[in-house]
């Protein structure tokens, strides 16, 4: 089958690196700090997103747990917003990054969540991204990199 015109498809806007390539490590339990991650702006309006982890573990790799991302928007009421994401206050949870158990500990790895509603609420939405290690019993290493693709749902242009 083709698609055609009529078709709704998924449109992608451009990938933008959200780190500030001095990443600090995250260890259990823990969020990463908002030095780690550049503010980004939704300038495409974008209702959802594609994000693309990179990282490894210290030590060894974890057989539990998982990496969560959280969005912390600014701005909200003029310029309120949220308090930092912590283990009382969360934020908005986006997604978990599945992590490849079999990958050696000091081996960088590729994960990804493919569709996140982004919670926007106004044009040119700014947000924070955070990452939770949450319950690995590993600390994410440095260097680290967060990706963000903002994306679309609308007709195929023909």
């Amino acid at each position: 089958m083709a698609i055609d015109g009529e078709d709704f498809i998924g449109k992608f806007g451009t990938q933008d690196q959200l780190d500030d390539g001095t990443t600090s490590t995250i260890a259990d339990d823990a969020f990463s700090v908002a030095a780690d991650i550049s503010a980004w702006t939704n300038d495409d309006d974008a209702p959802y997103a594609a994000f693309v982890l990179e990282c490894q573990f210290d030590t060894t790799m974890p057989t539990v747990g998982s990496i969560d991302l959280y969005a912390r928007p600014l701005n909200v009421q003029s310029t309120n917003e949220p308090g930092l994401p912590d283990a009382n206050h969360k934020s908005v949870y986006l997604g978990s990054f599945p992590i490849d158990f079999g990958v050696a500990n000091d081996t960088n790895f590729f994960t990804l969540i493919p569709f996140a509603n982004l919670p926007n609420f106004q044009t040119s939405q700014q947000f924070e991204f955070y990452l939770h290690n949450n319950n690995t019993g590993q600390t994410i290493g440095v260097d680290w990199n967060l990706w963000v693709t903002p994306l679309a749902l609308g007709p195929h242009d023909s």
